[in-house]
Parts: C-alpha cells; structure tokens; sequence
C-alpha cells in the first residue's frame, strides 16, 4: 500500500503477519475496511481510494520521483569525486616508489601516507555514491511504474 498523502510504500503483509487487522477489530465482517497509518506523515491509509486521493497519490509519487532523481545526481557526483580521488591516489602510489631506490616501494615516505588516505576517502565515496545511484534507480522505477498505472486507470491499493 502507498500513502495518499507522501507516497510512503508500506509493506502490509509484514504488519499483517505482525498482527492480524481482522482479528482485532471486534464484529469484521467482509465488508470491514482496514486502515494504516502512515508511519512517515501520520494520515490514514485504505484500500479502494476515490479521485481525489488518486490525485494526492500522483502529487506525491512525482514528489518522489524528484527525491529520487535528488539520490541519484548525489550519488553520480559522489562516485567522480571519488574516482578522481582514487586516481590521485593511485599517482601518490607511483611516487612512492623512488626511483632513487630502484623504484621499490617506500613505505616511510609521505608520498605513501597520502597514497593510503586517499584510497580509504575514495573507497568510502564510491561506495556511498553506488548505494546512493541504485536507490535512486529502484525508486525512480518503482514511482513511474505507479504513475503508469495511475495514468492506465489500473491502479488498485
């Protein structure tokens, strides 16, 4: 079930593995209407929705869509910058071994120690960046899959 309100995507199945909704309410019958909360904005969540929170829902699935656009710019710039950290880096290695020495390797040298923290940051960025970017791409995804939906006239909470 998605959030008329923020476009939140709440896993319904897990709560109602959690504790069963039909069970708790005194009296259900078929025709109960079973509802959420929204755990991210506080408003109430049901199935079978009328026009105007079909139109809420696509508000905030473009909302969304936008967050996720945000996600995946931020981790696109995150992962160059730390690519062009990891390049430099890898120069820093090449000067570490002196050539004064028959290109072995210093380990003593300053060149060495940039050479070290600047693979460590670089890793740390690439990684954030690539966890960043596939967020964005499965949300992106997921949000154009609900507005197709939403604009087919097929979509059932």
């Amino acid at each position: 079930m998605y959030c008329y309100h923020c476009g939140y995507h709440i896993n319904e199945h897990k709560i109602e593995q959690k504790t069963p909704s039909i069970e708790n309410i005194e009296g259900a019958g078929t025709e109960s209407r079973i509802e959420y909360v929204c755990p991210r904005c506080g408003e109430a969540i049901h199935a079978g929705a009328d026009e105007k929170e079909i139109k809420s829902l696509s508000r905030a699935t473009h909302a969304e869509i936008q967050r996720a656009n945000n996600n995946y710019a931020s981790g696109m710039g995150l992962g160059s910058v730390g690519l062009i950290l990891l390049i430099l880096g890898l120069i820093f290695f090449l000067l570490a071994n002196r050539p004064s020495q028959g290109f072995v390797l210093d380990t003593t040298c300053a060149e060495f120690y940039v050479f070290i923290v600047l693979t460590i940051i670089s890793s740390i960025l690439l990684i954030l960046g690539i966890a960043l970017v596939s967020v964005g791409i499965y949300k992106r995804r997921l949000y154009h899959g609900i507005l197709r939906d939403i604009n087919n006239h097929t979509f059932v909470q």
